[in-house]
């Protein structure tokens, strides 16, 4: 299974940026200046957090 668009998170600077996480290998990537690889999670919730959290400070 690939990654999969989850939902949407909000930067810190108020612009607004895809999340897609894959569940198989637990890697989260946001849409910012490509795809970037922001971490890994272990639920589409928590993909979310760590997207958004990563996204603070752009």
């Amino acid at each position: 299974m690939s990654a999969q668009v989850i939902g949407t998170v909000t930067s810190g600077s108020g612009k607004r940026y895809e999340v897609k996480w894959d569940p198989a290998s637990r890697d989260v990537y946001v849409s910012y200046a490509g795809w970037a690889h922001c971490g890994k999670a272990d639920s589409a919730g928590d993909a979310m957090r760590r997207a958004e959290a990563w996204l603070y400070a752009k």
